[in-house]
């Protein structure tokens, strides 16, 4: 009896110990969070690869911003900005940190190592964890030209979350790693090397849901982590094909969400932005873009994952070490730098609008692309004319000096057409579009379209498209927006009867409605918030539910979107047939 005793008694106390193990870590998987960084777009340079900062002339003779480059990167700043977020990363509580793509500015073999070795070294010394997955600037020719090709990136980032996979992808650098007990992380890399589009092949896209099944019988929720844009961010993103999105993307999205991928994060654009979508069947998905750590407003996102939801939190890089600048900045720049980081970067980010003022002239080969327009056609050549004129009449001061004989503003332009410019405290065009790209780059954008800034961008560019039109053959004019898919104003008119008035007010029609059908809708989604949620902060739901979100979502359906599209055709086509009306 005593022995039955003490055999229940050790079987009691063996379950006693075994218990706790069995219910706990349960009970821990249940209540635990998950705490993760993310920035994005480093696109690192070393600085013995930049060359000496003084003899740099992106906007020469400006006393701050003479090494301007046009893209608005902080590239000489980069060591400075990277070691002040770092530092702020090391002191928070969370353990890992992800970097969604654009780790080097080229591919080159210099800036990937200097780069992998600071991440290394961070690793190191504080035993936290980074993730990286590549993105379009990151494998972007072949090895023969000093550049990285997918193995050679593999083994640089070795240890550098490709260390933690638990299965990686043949002829990608996707992957999957444990986060903690409840999250775990697929990296997806979708890029087509050598170019700057995405595309999930067929063969990727099985393995993705192979990941999927295998986290769901793991217990596992999957946050996904690509370059390129999953869910789009811009009302108008469609039209950049797979340039900024994966190619496909609606259709990926709706077979991510069913597969329980609810937060993808994203980069690329250089932009905060949070876009959300519903499949079919109910599953919502997130796609969190973060801009790029080195452009302003240089920011990072703090995500919190919980059973009580996932906290979004943005924050900017306000201040840095100017210990850490490569030597040649002049001590205006330092002092700058040291007291106002925000204000040097918004200053910087304006410079570099006026410093691409001597590249829009010349930008006829990427706008013919878009609109797929050959080489070597009268509507190439007439692409080009415009392009030239536009750029031209667009870097010209806003207000007219007096007493000078030629036309040389915007002002004087826009009278010439019969369009008013409004007086303002801006100096030039490009300064009104700095204001508003900046806007979207910071995220939760908000300037109306009645606002000052976009008003004075319409009459702009109204203004600049009338005086460009007017000065081409009209044939050729003609032949662009038939190319454009415009219904045609009059194309029999043979330019050489064509008086000037009757041709600039038969341009100043075609302007608006270009104006109209192309570049408003572009303005819009640049100055106003296409989709639900916030961009910078916001509360979602916890994984495997659905919360009620307010505002505009994604449109994921093909029917729902091919009815949205022939809607818009049909608008196009009623505009230019009011904008025949003033003849």
């Amino acid at each position: 009896m005593n022995m039955l005793i003490k055999r229940i008694l050790c079987i009691v106390a063996v379950f006693s110990l075994l218990l706790p193990g069995a219910v706990c870590p349960a009970a821990e998987r249940a209540d635990s969070s998950l705490s993760i960084w993310v920035a994005s777009d480093i696109h690192y340079r070393p600085p013995r690869l930049l060359g000496p900062i003084a003899e740099q002339d992106g906007l020469p003779g400006d006393p701050l911003y003479a090494h301007v480059n046009t893209k608005g990167m902080l590239t000489y700043e980069a060591d400075a900005i990277i070691g002040e977020f770092l530092s702020r990363f090391e002191k928070s509580d969370a353990k890992y940190l992800l970097i969604p793509g654009d780790l080097s500015e080229d591919g080159y073999w210099e800036e990937h190592l200097a780069m992998a070795q600071t991440l290394r070294d961070f690793q190191n010394r504080t035993g936290k964890k980074i993730f990286v997955v590549p993105g379009n600037h990151d494998i972007r020719t072949s090895a023969s030209k000093n550049r990285l090709n997918l193995s050679d990136f593999l083994t640089v980032y070795a240890d550098i979350g490709y260390d933690e996979a638990l299965a990686g992808h043949d002829g990608s650098a996707s992957y999957t790693a444990d986060l903690d007990d409840n999250y775990r992380l697929l990296a997806i890399d979708a890029c087509i090397y050598r170019e700057d589009g995405s595309r999930i092949t067929p063969d990727l896209l099985a393995w993705i849901e192979q990941q999927a099944s295998r986290a769901a019988l793991d217990g596992k929720k999957l946050i996904g982590m690509v370059h390129h844009s999953v869910l789009d961010h811009l009302g108008v993103q469609e039209i950049a094909g797979n340039m900024l999105s994966i190619e496909d993307s609606r259709s990926l999205a709706e077979r991510f969400a069913d597969r329980g991928i609810q937060v993808v994060l994203t980069g690329h654009v250089h932009a905060n932005d949070i876009s959300s979508a519903v499949s079919q069947k109910g599953n919502r998905i997130y796609d969190i873009e973060t801009c790029s750590l080195i452009t302003y407003p240089n920011a990072y996102r703090q995500i919190d994952f919980s059973a009580g939801g996932i906290e979004v939190k943005t924050d900017i890089i306000d201040a840095i070490n100017i210990s850490l600048l490569p030597v040649g900045f002049n001590p205006a720049q330092l002092a700058l730098l040291g007291t106002d980081f925000p204000s040097y970067s918004y200053g910087y980010f304006k410079a570099a609008f006026r410093s691409y003022a001597n590249e829009i002239p010349f930008a006829t080969g990427k706008l013919a692309g878009w609109l797929n327009i050959e080489r070597n056609t009268e509507e190439y050549r007439a692409l080009e004319a415009v392009t030239q004129i536009l750029g031209e009449a667009l870097c010209l001061p806003l207000y007219d000096t007096k007493n000078t004989a030629e036309t040389d503003s915007v002002e004087e332009i826009a009278a010439l057409a019969g369009i008013g410019i409004e007086q303002s405290e801006y100096e030039s065009f490009l300064e009104i579009a700095a204001v508003i790209f900046a806007g979207h780059y910071a995220g939760d954008e908000n300037l109306s379209y009645d606002s000052k800034e976009v008003r004075l961008a319409g009459q702009c560019l109204n203004a600049a498209l009338v005086y460009s039109l007017t000065n081409i053959p009209l044939s050729g004019a003609n032949a662009l927006f038939e190319k454009m898919g415009l219904p045609g104003f009059g194309f029999q008119v043979d330019d050489r009867i064509y008086t000037a008035a009757a041709k600039r007010v038969y341009m100043k029609s075609a302007a608006k409605t270009i104006f109209n059908e192309i570049l408003k809708p572009l303005v819009t989604t640049l100055t106003t918030d296409a989709y639900a949620p916030a961009d910078r902060n916001a509360t979602l739901e916890p994984y495997g539910t659905a919360g009620d979100l307010q505002g505009p979502a994604v449109i994921l359906p093909d029917i729902l979107l091919a009815w949205n599209l022939i809607g818009r055709l049909f608008a196009v086509v009623l505009s230019a047939l009011k904008a025949l009306t003033v003849f």
